[in-house]
């Protein structure tokens, strides 16, 4: 195929990409979405904490007097910035204001789609400033966990465009009391359900069977939250003022029927598009075309992750971080980076990553060095964990407590085996009897390597661990 043919072909799927991608975000969330009390919010579809509810009389009364002019017109040429910054500092500690209200008030400032100026700018810094380091995690995960689009990503490294601002309010979050907490950030297609090229195993959008129960394990928070919460990272766009990625995070917490509240990392829209050609030029073209696009954009995709990565461990400097993708798209040479890149302070932090391997690795999978990936019985748990199935990743990372800091519990373990069981014989297998039977056989052989080193270690008696053992005994 010469170069002006792969040219067109790619402008052609490029455009459709696109499209598809327009249409499927206008589209609102069925009604039949369920969502449950104890996550619903006004404003959102999620909530994984309550932090109360905030005063709407109250709200607006402040929000019309922070938003007024700081000084007479005639004067604000000759005023400087501490005046303005001084005013508005008293504005906030003369009002009542409950946590909730300044929740509410630092989404009004800077609403969807609206563009935001430096005189919201300079007010949304002095109403984060005002906020006790003590209470900044709950402000943090309020605004992350709600299920729009307007994540601290979005807020701070989108909206807030004056860099002084912007840095000040970073400090700010570096007062925050350390804790031993965890955020778990994931990609989507073929980690959490099968979609682009794991649907020759599994039926397509099927989640795969423990993941939720593996992610919830995986999290720490400083407070307990339900539903999970989880950060997508991904390098889709985000072209629709947030319409398109605000459906994805809907159609999420319906596909997990409410087990997950996600927040999304947004990529852009060139490396997203070409991405998502490679992988299904991979996966469905013939071999000269297969060839020409199989490298091509993984580095783009993976450095654009990262970014995103790094920005985000910036919001919260005061956790550490797991990744969880796969080997069919740039996952891996993300991982690595997050890994291993000394370039961010960040990467410190990073406890370990997680790769699900599946039936058609990228090039940057295959190209993984061999001694940043994790068996069993490697020495070190903080590396790139390879697993075929959500059992075994969390066997593995079960194996490496003593380096990985109890991340997956004996307890934790016992339950990800048990529901994983439990959820793959409720699947409706459209795939041959060779590939199920494989399958089938590769849960059976983890979750017995599960099951052993349950009874002999500390938790040798659990509900999930009889229930594993009985489900087995049943001809598994």
């Amino acid at each position: 195929m010469d170069k002006q043919k792969r040219s067109l072909l790619c402008a052609a799927l490029m455009l459709t990409v696109v499209i598809a991608a327009a249409c499927g975000a206008v589209k609102p969330a069925p009604p039949s979405m369920e969502v449950t009390a104890e996550n619903q919010d006004p404003t959102g579809w999620c909530r994984v904490i309550d932090y109360g509810r905030f005063d709407p009389q109250r709200v607006d009364v402040f929000v019309g007097d922070f938003m007024s002019p700081t000084v007479p017109w005639y004067l604000f040429w000759t005023s400087t910035l501490e005046t303005r910054t001084h005013e508005l500092d008293n504005r906030i500690r003369s009002a009542p204001l409950t946590l909730a209200d300044k929740i509410e008030v630092f989404k009004r400032l800077s609403p969807r789609r609206d563009p935001t100026f430096e005189r919201k700018e300079l007010r949304m810094e002095r109403l984060v400033l005002s906020i006790a380091p003590t209470e900044l995690a709950l402000f943090k995960l309020a605004l992350e966990y709600d299920g729009d689009y307007k994540d601290l990503e979005e807020y701070l490294f989108h909206d807030i465009d004056t860099i002084d601002y912007r840095n000040r309010i970073l400090e700010h979050f570096r007062k925050a009391p350390r804790q031993n907490g965890v955020k778990v950030l994931s990609d989507v297609d073929d980690t959490l359900y099968a979609n682009l090229l794991d649907s020759s195993r599994y039926p397509v959008k099927t989640v795969y069977p423990g993941v939720l129960e593996f992610y919830d394990a995986l999290k720490h928070e400083p407070f307990a939250v339900k539903p999970t919460p989880v950060t997508l990272l991904s390098a889709r766009p985000n072209p629709i003022a947030g319409d398109l990625e605000e459906a994805s995070l809907r159609s999420l917490i319906r596909l997990t029927k409410g087990q997950l509240c996600p927040s999304a990392l947004s990529g852009n829209v060139v490396s997203s598009v070409l991405g998502t050609l490679e992988t299904v030029l991979r996966n469905k073209l013939d071999d000269p075309l297969h060839d020409y696009f199989a490298n091509g954009n993984e580095q783009e995709i993976a450095r654009v992750k990262f970014q995103n990565f790094v920005k985000f461990s910036e919001v919260y400097p005061e956790y550490r971080y797991v990744f969880v993708g796969d080997s069919g798209q740039a996952d891996a040479l993300t991982a690595q980076l997050m890994l291993s890149d000394r370039s961010a302070e960040s990467t410190a932090r990073v406890v370990t990553t997680f790769i699900h391997d599946i039936t058609k690795p990228s090039p940057a999978f295959n190209l993984l060095p061999a001694e940043i990936i994790v068996k069993k019985t490697s020495a070190n748990g903080r590396g790139v964990i390879v697993f075929r199935n959500y059992i075994e990743a969390a066997v593995i990372a079960h194996m490496h407590s003593e380096t990985l800091g109890d991340l997956i519990t004996a307890e934790e373990l016992a339950k990800i085996t048990h529901e994983a069981l439990t959820q793959f014989q409720a699947i409706k297998f459209t795939a041959d009897e060779p590939t199920v039977t494989r399958l089938r056989n590769e849960y059976r052989q983890d979750a017995e390597e599960a099951y052993k080193l349950l009874i002999t270690g500390a938790q040798k008696s659990s509900a999930d661990v009889s229930a594993i053992r009985t489900i087995l005994d049943q001809g598994f």
